[in-house]
């Protein structure tokens, strides 16, 4: 499936998204008029990738044990948080009060959690993407993406771990085995061409 993107943003995406019946690889129309079609399939391969190793069901699955935890927290707070706050122990609008309170708390120290997962799944998904067809062409879309997305390629490692769903562009090249001193050699001599001309 094709999104018409480019009427709301310009930003190249796309996803793999749905359960059953309702599952699809959808793209950007954006990404559409920027990518070559190897490029196109290596990034094709990489949703794929995601379908492959049932990641919708992983993030399902580790959402409901979030919650599963979040609801063991408040379920068995003492009754010395609730004083705290000044809200009835055990009563509907005492346990609103402080889940509106502590959930984002607790929602922020599951972040480190969730993000490993997510850049382990982005990973999986680059490495069944680059077998589609090839690492170079996976990393040229991947660089094409962040350059057009205005992403920066890396990050602070701290941040990295509290934030990013995806890794940063330079250590999904690494991974791919993406040779930057190839790709210099070949900027330079795209340059040195030029000045013939």
């Amino acid at each position: 499936y094709t999104i018409d993107a480019s009427k709301r943003d310009n930003r190249l995406n796309a996803y793999f998204g749905g359960l059953g019946k309702s599952k699809r690889v959808v793209l950007f129309d954006t990404l559409l008029k920027k990518l070559d079609k190897k490029e196109l399939l290596a990034v094709l391969g990489h949703e794929l990738g995601h379908y492959k190793h049932k990641d919708i069901l992983k993030n399902i699955f580790m959402m409901g044990v979030m919650l599963f935890v979040m609801f063991a927290i408040f379920g068995n707070l003492p009754k010395a948080v609730f004083d705290a706050f000044h809200v009835g122990y055990n009563t509907p609008y005492g346990i609103i009060a402080i889940f509106l309170l502590l959930s984002p708390i607790i929602t922020f120290l599951m972040l480190p959690l969730m993000g490993l997962v997510s850049r382990k799944a982005e990973y999986e998904a680059d490495e069944y993407g680059s077998e589609s067809v090839s690492k170079r062409d996976l990393a040229t879309a991947l660089m094409k993406l962040a350059e057009e997305n205005k992403s920066f390629p890396r990050s602070h490692p701290l941040y990295i771990f509290f934030y990013f769903t995806h890794p940063p562009l330079i250590e999904r090249l690494k991974r791919l085995g993406y040779d930057f001193g190839e790709a210099n050699e070949e900027k330079e001599a795209v340059g040195e061409s030029c000045d013939h001309i």
